[in-house]
């Protein structure tokens, strides 16, 4: 009944550990765990290699794994261009040539159907291929990926404006909804908070929206209360995203997951 979800970035693996009894979410049975992967001579395939090999945890029996890669190669398709497409390709190596710093690239897809969009990432081949041996039928997700269909099904109607904006370490995911179609899903990398700041307050201002759009931010508790009180001063509703439930009454540990991995052990 046991399930794991990872998430893997350039500094470490975030991980949870969840199950399921009865049928139902078990909050007594959610675990989270940290395990840093320290930048080095070694490049990252190595490095995510100790990391699980050095933690037996990861390697038991799960009922399903899922695993999150944040890759900066990011794109984002209308259902236009058929998921998976050759043109799908094509679109994607436009913007991102061939060729990486680990070496050859594999480009994956999922797609959003409550969206109508299709979102492309890609990760180092041999990265891929680890994963596949290591956890059978693994998914392969880019983070973005749980937090429009999240955002999408929580405001359905008269959404206008919206934006979810979710960091995670040094990663900045926004999400801004409009009244049809999504009118931005991207992600960003950022060094100081007010780095985040400028990136959320420019999407809204490219996009024309008034400052009675709500903003909803989700993640990093810490630089989510250095963010939010500037960002007042500019947009009038900007609220915290509220955690289920069910992941309260888990415990403090728990509430330490980023909040695209508590989204999925929420199902």
């Amino acid at each position: 009944m046991r399930q794991l979800v990872l998430e893997l970035s350039d500094e470490g693996l975030h991980v949870v550990v969840f199950s399921h009894g009865d049928g139902a979410l078990d909050p007594g049975n959610i675990s989270y765990k940290w395990i840093s992967m320290p930048d080095g001579r070694e490049g990252l395939l190595k490095r995510l290699e100790d990391a699980v090999y050095d933690n037996p945890l990861l390697l038991g029996d799960f009922s399903r794994t899922t695993v999150f890669c944040g890759s900066r190669r990011f794109m984002v398709l209308p259902d236009i261009i058929e998921s998976g497409s050759d043109g799908a390709v094509s679109a994607f190596r436009r913007l991102f040539p061939a060729g990486m710093p680990d070496g050859e690239g594999e480009i994956m897809f999922s797609h959003i159907g409550c969206m109508e969009l299709s979102v492309a990432f890609e990760i180092p081949a041999a990265v891929a291929a680890f994963l596949r041996r290591t956890f059978p039928g693994v998914r392969l997700e880019h983070p973005v990926v749980p937090l429009c269909r999240y955002f999408r099904g929580k405001y359905g109607q008269r959404c206008y404006g919206k934006t979810l904006a979710n960091i995670c370490g040094k990663r900045l995911d926004i999400i801004t909804l409009g009244n049809r179609a999504p009118l931005m899903v991207n992600s960003f990398s950022f060094r100081e908070p007010m780095d985040a700041v400028y990136y959320i307050l420019a999407a809204r201002k490219s996009l024309g929206l008034a400052d009675i759009d709500e903003i909803i931010i989700g993640g990093d508790r810490l630089t989510r209360a250095q963010v939010t009180p500037v960002l007042r001063r500019y947009v009038r509703y900007v609220m915290p995203a509220i955690f289920p439930e069910a992941m309260l009454r888990a415990g403090r540990e728990a509430l330490a997951a980023p909040f695209e991995m508590v989204l999925t052990v929420m199902g």
